[in-house]
């Protein structure tokens, strides 16, 4: 087994996103006529372009979970965490990458 390294400091690097650039948005919700429309919304309360053509919808293979891509331009690390902001808060979002 090998123990990973990090870089000075203790804390492993993150990647860094370099703005503007399109990024996919996760969101896990139980499974509804209108939940892909609701993820929709949730990240077009930030990012004010998400538009429904970018809006891709999976069902769980028990059919009870519904997973909903949402691709969208962000332009700043604010408005991405914004938006996971937003995903955290509501109730009908059970998970989110």
């Amino acid at each position: 087994m090998t123990t990973p390294t990090f870089p000075a400091g203790g804390q492993p690097a993150r990647p860094t996103l370099e703005y503007p650039l399109r990024y996919t948005f996760k969101i896990m919700g139980l499974a509804s006529d209108d939940f892909a429309e609701h993820a929709r919304r949730l990240v077009a309360r930030v990012v004010e372009d998400a538009p429904a053509e970018h809006v891709s919808t999976r069902q769980s293979a028990a059919g009870k979970y519904h997973s909903v891509s949402v691709a969208v331009r962000l332009t700043s690390e604010e408005q991405r965490r914004a938006v996971y902001q937003v995903l955290y808060d509501d109730e009908r979002v059970v998970y989110y990458l």
